[in-house]
């Protein structure tokens, strides 16, 4: 008996000394398993994290320890107590941390307040948002206000219903926003899934699907047949427009989910889920009409579509609230119901434009340089982009440019300076001597402007045939180095504007397109077409396969 407690003794002293036990207030995690919660101390040796659940735990950082904050490099001096911080480990040793700054916008001053809260409604300078009670409060922007995505300067066109935002006024009682924090491209639907329920395991929040699809190119594809999901931790689950607590979800084995997954860290999280009640129909068609009394849209078919607070709304690529829907949208519609009474589950709204609300006043020109001196030119027959749609204008078109427009010559393939924009022979006179005896003639160009400011200008001796030209939306789904073609993008739900019918077309299959001599844009400025990554949604100005302009959006 004396020999078998010594050794029982014996091997607890010596799993005490191993690397993997721990003592006092932290404890032991297994490889690979991530940690969240609060920095409660930091060094450069280590650091002690209290868990969300009361769990403290202390992990050491080693030369190969990847920091970030707010999606940006960092390094553990960066990081400080009270940070909320997500972690990767191997072990003990900590592989990956990212925090979450409160302080990125500054000092506020007493007196000052923060609201924060989920976009619902952008009016031009005035912007409603949902606070997490659930209260709508009305504010203002003005030509103060700053906004800040990822740590960078944005314009305030940025800005889309369904962004997560942070607003800061420089005074309690003030509603002219003086900042704004928009949440980054985490907020984007990364997929949207349907499957059969099998196992929802409480304790962990996460739950498991057999028969898993993906909507891609406007049906449903095959993609696992078991896959396990991770729930939010504030996932709305509903059927049938009654929401379903988590505890209950269990007695839905066997019933068929659509899944609306974010990007978290690399993995799919579930944000909103809605159980199938009865039959699905996928309808693609223009929403005439919405009566917001009963809770129903009349598409142009003449169909009444019925929604609830249960039903997946979908624009611009992220989960809205069923009023960010408007008359003459145009979306696919995952109903569910039997016979003429249908149900919407899903709503995937279409429609993109140049602008993302009526804040922005961005424009696409193109036409004939009459005219250029050091700070401005002279459009002459020229079109603008108007609702998807070329419009020609025969008169002339005075826009500004500066030290900061991006110039592009689409012969020589290169850029210019703004000293070589306007020495040059890119416009003449056609009627003088000199221009006859050197063959010169007006050249031809594409702008992107904020307002009549021009952010990019791109020129080349012939007008291209603006009736070939499309419009193309959707989502990045591969970018490749082509050696034939370039660089090379092949975008998935695409869809392309009909003018003839007077809305967006959506394609049953990826579209290629080459972008090495596009001009694109994000933020309000030209990036390098290297820049463009999987999972950026894409409006595009396209000739068949090579694209002109390519907004990311």
């Amino acid at each position: 008996m004396m020999k078998r407690f010594i050794s029982l003794f014996l091997a607890a002293f010596i799993f005490m000394l191993s690397p993997g036990f721990s003592r006092g207030d932290t404890e032991y995690h297994p490889a690979g398993s991530p940690l969240e919660g609060y920095i409660k101390d930091i060094s450069a040796q280590k650091v002690t994290v209290e868990q969300y659940d009361g769990r403290v735990s202390t992990l050491a950082f080693t030369s190969g320890t990847l920091f970030k904050i707010d999606n940006l490099p960092a390094s553990w001096g960066d990081f400080r107590a009270g940070m909320e911080v997500y972690i990767l480990h191997l072990g003990q040793n900590v592989t990956y941390m990212e925090g979450y700054s409160t302080e990125t916008l500054g000092y506020i001053p007493p007196g000052g307040k923060v609201r924060s809260g989920v976009v619902k409604k952008i009016d031009r300078n005035q912007i409603i948002i949902r606070l997490a009670t659930g209260r709508e409060e009305t504010y203002f922007t003005s030509p103060a206000t700053i906004a800040l995505k990822n740590g960078r300067n944005v314009p305030l066109s940025t800005l889309y219903e369904g962004d997560s935002v942070r607003f800061f006024f420089d005074e309690a009682d003030s509603t002219i926003i003086s900042r704004i924090s928009i949440q980054g491209d985490s907020i984007k639907v990364k997929a949207l899934y349907r499957g059969t329920l099998q196992v929802t395991d409480k304790s962990y929040g996460r739950i498991t699907l057999n028969d898993v699809k993906v909507l891609t190119d406007g049906t449903w594809k095959d993609v696992e047949s078991v896959m396990q999901f991770q729930l939010s931790d504030d996932v709305g689950i509903f059927t049938a427009g009654s929401k379903i607590p988590l505890n209950n979800l269990k007695y839905f084995r066997g019933k068929t989910a659509y899944l609306a997954a974010r990007d978290f860290f690399g993995k799919d999280r579930i944000y909103k889920m809605v159980i199938k009640n009865q039959s699905e129909i996928m309808i693609s068609d223009k929403i005439e009409d919405i009566n917001w009394y009963f809770g129903a849209f009349e598409l142009s078919n003449k169909n009444n579509i019925s929604f609830n607070d249960g039903t997946i709304f979908i624009k611009n690529g992220r989960i809205v609230d069923k009023y960010s829907i408007n008359p003459d949208s145009d979306a696919l519609i995952v109903a569910d119901g039997r016979g003429s009474q249908n149900t919407a589950d899903v709503v995937y709204v279409y429609n993109e434009a140049i602008n993302n609300s009526s804040i922005g006043q961005n424009f696409l020109f193109a036409g004939r340089l009459d005219e250029i001196v050091e700070n401005q030119l002279t459009l002459t027959d020229f079109f603008i982009l108007n609702r998807n749609e070329w419009e020609s204008f025969d008169e002339d078109k005075k826009l500004y440019f500066d030290d900061d427009t991006y110039f592009y010559d689409l012969e020589e393939k290169k850029e210019i300076s703004r000293k070589e924009f306007y020495s040059k022979d890119y416009a003449v006179d056609e009627k003088s001597d000199y221009a006859k005896d050197k063959g010169l003639k007006d050249w031809y160009g594409y702008m992107y402007t904020d307002g009549d400011r021009i952010v990019a200008v791109a020129v080349k001796k012939r007008m291209d045939s603006l009736l070939r030209q499309r419009i193309t939306a959707g989502t990045v789904e591969s970018v490749e180095d082509d050696p034939m073609t370039g660089i090379t993008i092949t975008v998935k739900d695409a869809r392309d504007w009909s003018s003839r019918k007077n809305q967006w077309m959506p394609k049953n299959q990826p579209v290629r397109m080459g972008i090495d001599t596009a001009l694109v844009i994000k933020d309000s400025k030209v990036i390098p077409y290297q820049s463009v990554k999987p999972g950026d949604i894409v409006y595009s100005v396209r000739d068949d396969f090579y694209c002109k302009i390519l907004l990311i959006k």
